[in-house]
């Protein structure tokens, strides 16, 4: 019957989606069923998972068609009249994403259905990315919308940054090719007056060919006259600025693309508090982890360059995705440092290839307390090389761990 609560959002729901459901106007919490999900981000919950029971559910008379259209969403469905909906692809702050096929083109697309969008602002910039054709832009095919639930159309990807970057980061000069690639569609929205707004590794995308696209346009802005849009994005890769009342500009997204280049190369984000009024705080003081101490094994000047594109003051950021793609055209190192999987009792392992021998580096617990040992021995002749060994007190681990690749990285 009409009026009988037909669905509740299940286990596997996600903070963002508790968000959009206490945002939509028609939602009604109740006594009904019961079920668990995470609880939404607060300056008094941790933003990390905490399971708590909540109370909701969706029916016809208290949502708008839209709203429980989207809730609704099933592998087999059609939307539009055109996409086949095959399986879920992902779920977050701004929609969900999902394999479907093209039935009028006969091809396989990924298909985000937005949430909470309003339609005319969202069309106007969506209708200027499917004008957007580059190399380094995930295509958007088509942007339109059904039962007033806006949707994008895009190309479907091997798979997005935050994949491969964990848990210890991805190869210096690989992690610059990608980025560098991504500021060049960047440089190409911000020519078109569109702001991404949202950029970080899981809008990275590598190309079934391995290529980086910069794509998930889905809550992209058109600049007013003054250059700016409203603040949007992830919380973990806003702008100082943004967090202050301002508005999102080319250099917050230059800020969030530097944010972006530091996970991809640590493995990890540079705020990661449990508590978002603390993660603000730190993110407005630009207090974060040196970029080598998480990754030692990273370049001086490459460190230099991230910080620079996250400084504070926007104003000391760069001018341009094209400027900060230029300083990252940084010459290659003989030898080159990956972070590599443990083996045995290492805690963090290092292999080193190019010039001269290959290398792994480690770092071990000592045998004497509050110490760590680093080993570099030849992977062929397992020889240690003794100048870049020895034991060392654990908070002098990253200042010794940096030196020996500068020291064996030319």
């Amino acid at each position: 019957m009409p009026g009988k609560p037909t669905n509740v959002l299940d286990s596997q729901s996600c903070a963002s989606r508790v968000r959009v459901a206490r945002s939509w106007p028609g939602f009604k919490m109740c006594s009904i069923r019961v079920t668990y999900s995470e609880v939404a981000e607060s300056t008094t919950t941790p933003t990390t998972t905490r399971l708590v029971p909540l109370v909701r559910t969706c029916s016809p008379r208290t949502c708008t068609p839209a709203e429980y259209k989207l809730m609704r969403r099933r592998p087999g469905e059609l939307v539009a009249n055109r996409y086949h909906l095959r399986r879920p692809l992902g779920t977050g702050t701004y929609g969900e994403v999902w394999e479907a096929r093209d039935t009028h083109l006969g091809h396989d697309v990924a298909l985000k259905l937005m949430h909470h969008q309003d339609k005319s602002t969202t069309w106007r910039e969506a209708h200027l990315l499917t004008a957007l054709r580059s190399e380094h832009i995930l295509e958007v095919h088509n942007a339109d919308a059904e039962f007033d639930v806006p949707y994008l159309d895009t190309a479907l990807a091997a798979c997005s940054l935050d994949a491969v970057m964990a848990p210890y980061g991805i190869e210096p000069t690989r992690a610059v090719d990608y980025v560098r690639r991504a500021l060049r569609g960047l440089e190409l929205c911000h020519r078109s007056q569109l702001l991404h707004r949202d950029i970080k590794p899981a809008n990275l995308f590598l190309s079934i060919g391995g290529d980086a696209l910069l794509g998930d346009f889905g809550i992209a802005s058109v600049m007013d006259s003054n250059g700016f849009a409203e603040a949007g994005g992830d919380i973990r890769i806003r702008a100082p600025e943004l967090h202050g009342g301002g508005g999102t500009s080319i250099r917050s997204d230059i800020y969030s693309m530097s944010v972006t280049l530091y996970a991809l190369l640590a493995g990890r984000m540079p705020f990661g508090q449990q508590y978002e009024a603390d993660l603000i705080a730190a993110v407005q003081a630009g207090q974060y982890p040196h970029l080598r101490d998480i990754a030692p094994h990273v370049g001086r000047a490459l460190a230099d360059k991230v910080r620079k594109g996250m400084s504070v003051d926007p104003h000391s950021r760069y001018a341009s995705a094209g400027e900060f793609d230029n300083a990252l055209a940084i010459p290659v190192d003989a030898r080159k440092f990956t972070p590599a999987a443990v083996d045995g009792d290492e805690l963090r392992a290092w292999s080193g290839t190019g010039k001269g021998v290959d290398l792994r580096v480690s770092l071990r617990p000592s045998s004497r307390p509050r110490q760590y040992r680093i080993d570099t021995v030849g992977v062929r002749t397992n020889r240690r090389l003794l100048e870049h060994c020895g034991d060392i007190r654990e908070r002098d681990a990253p200042t010794r761990l940096r030196r020996i690749f500068d020291g064996l990285r030319h």
